[in-house]
């Protein structure tokens, strides 16, 4: 190793310019410049010529030998060995030795001091020109890369985020207060990896990967990059297996199919959140991994969560990844890319995993905040031109594999907050052009106690009946038409129009359907319940039941379908398809349900 080292020194100071340059903060004696110049001159076998000169900026000596390539001297390892071996060699003798003596043995020992040669490529680092609000502009590197993971003093890395003519401009994944302008920074060579796989499950990690949630090391050796290009159109197939969200209102009219992209959008404080936590819940026992990406929340809203999923039984299958409001810009905006490749690992793996990114707009807002800072020209509402691009390259990497590929999925639930329900605002519109549908919450909705408040008018899934469960599908196919046509038909009562007997019976349909839509937060219902209310509403088999007791029909009506015919229930989770059997024994729940219910 030693000669292979010596080797390219000896390369090195070959091709060096003559003379070579020392540049050192404080002043070497010619005795310590001709010395180094004779060991210089023996590694090289030519005469090597030194010119000194001292700088007291420099944090230590460097021996520039061309434009691109130098050495950092260091003396100070070598003089302290010298030193132990001289007092050792002197003994008893330095008590009786002069002080003049003592200078001039210390003079000719730092003068014949050899230092540690190690050649180092100038390309490969820079100074810190500015430093400040978690970025810092970098010169001198000439060959970093797009988003390189570079390394700061005091153990502080960063990445290379806008490549200038001039300068690097750099996001940090660190305390700023431990860099100082003129300090060094190094390239890695190295694009940024977070640790992925099983060990991960039930944790909560920070936006690189790192625990944070007071348990320890995550024991894990598989590593992967935040940022990676989307499967290939070849590499997919059609989405066709469900996302069960336990939420009736979706599953009926807005399935979401495994490896899809539908977009959550609302104002705030309106339910988006706890449609993903429904979600997410309704998958305890099952097979989907969930993801949850926190983006620029607070400490006691991600605890929320944290405990809702605690008390539910679902932390144990969800990995939660979280940049807090008062971290740094680059973790908020690198938390859903990070989030992602957690959820990729098991795609690849022929797994399906969820991510939930809550919320995009304010990766959004980071992103622009990084942008600004580092001078980058601004577009439509004051956003960068590329910030479609930094979405887009993100929901792409959802999936549903071919079966070649493992056949693995990966579904993406981003979120978006609107101001006053305006969905044509920029961040809006980019966002429900990168996914496959969405779902819209409705401030007005939530007011009037309809929740979960989804519009179903503006809400769609571009995937539609392809991905949702078969006995669904057959069951509520025409929810969504007999709702559209009570809304409809609702205006004109309202005027005073007189209604023929089919109409009063759409009307009464409508109704009854749109408040069995009503769920609680954080009950999502399985499969089987989902099936017997909405055959119930569908047939038209509630149309005598008061709009005012429906919901106590609903509860009454799962609590007898389980004691009284859990072979029924059992069978429509085995087959998930409306066989006759299937539809005779939800006939039969349902009549004699109903005999009690209205006795009562």
């Amino acid at each position: 190793m030693e000669q292979v080292n010596q080797t390219g020194l000896k390369d090195a100071l070959v091709e060096a310019d003559q003379p070579l340059v020392l540049m050192s903060p404080t002043v070497f004696s010619s005795d310590f410049v001709k010395n180094l110049e004779n060991q210089l001159s023996q590694i090289a076998d030519k005469k090597m010529q030194i010119k000194a000169f001292t700088n007291a900026r420099q944090e230590s000596p460097v021996l520039y030998l061309s434009r691109d390539k130098k050495i950092n001297l260091d003396t100070k390892k070598s003089f302290i060995s010298e030193l132990d071996r001289k007092i050792l060699e002197l003994k008893g003798d330095v008590e009786t030795l002069k002080s003049d003596d003592i200078s001039r043995q210390l003079k000719e020992l730092i003068d014949s001091t050899k230092p540690k040669f190690q050649v180092e490529d100038m390309r490969q680092q820079g100074i810190v020109l500015q430093v400040g609000d978690g970025i810092a502009r970098v010169a001198g590197l000439e060959d970093v890369g797009s988003m390189e993971v570079l390394e700061f003093t005091n153990d502080i890395y960063g990445l290379a985020f806008n490549l200038e003519q001039d300068a690097v401009g750099c996001i940090l994944l660190g305390p700023e207060e431990k860099i100082k302008e003129g300090s060094y920074v190094s390239c890695t060579g190295q694009l940024l990896k977070i640790p992925v796989g099983d060990a991960m499950m039930g944790r909560i990690v920070n936006a690189v990967g790192q625990p944070i949630d007071g348990k320890g090391k995550i024991p894990t050796t598989n590593y992967r990059l935040v940022e990676r290009i989307a499967p290939g159109v070849v590499t997919r197939q059609p989405v066709k297996e469900p996302v069960q969200t336990g939420i009736k209102a979706i599953d009926a009219m807005i399935p979401i199919g495994r490896g899809q992209r539908e977009l959550i959008i609302g104002d705030r404080k309106i339910g988006k959140t706890t449609l993903a936590m429904d979600t997410i819940i309704n998958q305890k026992g099952g097979n989907l991994t969930c993801i949850y990406a926190a983006i620029g929340q607070k400490a006691a809203a991600v605890a929320k969560v944290v405990e809702v999923l605690r008390r539910e039984g679902a932390l144990g299958h969800t990995i939660i990844v979280a940049a807090l409001a008062n971290e740094q810009t680059a973790f908020k905006f690198l938390a859903p890319y990070t989030a992602c490749a957690i959820g990729e690992e098991f795609m690849e793996q022929g797994r399906d995993a969820l991510v939930i990114y809550d919320d995009l707009s304010k990766h959004a807002v980071a992103y622009r905040e990084m942008s600004a800072l580092l001078k980058r020209p601004i577009g439509r509402e004051a956003y960068p031109g590329d910030i479609f691009y930094v979405h887009s390259r993100l929901l792409e990497r959802a999936a549903q594999l071919h079966a070649d590929k493992g056949g693995g999925s990966l579904t993406a639930i981003p979120i978006i907050e609107t101001l006053g329900g305006d969905v044509t605002s920029y961040i809006s519109t980019n966002v429900i052009s990168i996914t496959d549908g969405q779902i819209y919450l409705e401030s007005g909705l939530f007011n009037t106690g309809f929740r979960p408040s989804i519009n179903v008018g503006l809400s769609v899934s571009r995937v539609g009946g392809a991905a949702q469960t078969r006995i669904i599908k057959r069951i509520a196919g025409r929810l969504r038409i007999d709702l559209s046509q009570y809304h409809e038909m609702q205006a004109f009562v309202k005027f005073g129009a007189e209604v023929d007997e089919t109409t009063k019976a759409q009307l009464a349909r409508g109704e009854r359907g749109r408040e069995l839509l009503k769920q609680i937060q954080y009950a999502p219902m399985p499969l089987a319940e989902e099936a017997v209310v909405l055959y119930a509403v569908v047939n038209s088999l509630m149309d005598d039941i008061p709009v005012k007791k429906v919901k106590d029909f609903e509860k009454g009506l799962i609590e007898f379908s389980h004691q009284n015919y859990q072979n029924i229930m059992d069978m429509i989770d085995e087959k998930k398809d409306l066989t006759p059997e299937i539809e005779k024994g939800i006939q039969e729940i349902i009549a004699e349900f109903k005999d009690t219910f209205i006795e009562k």
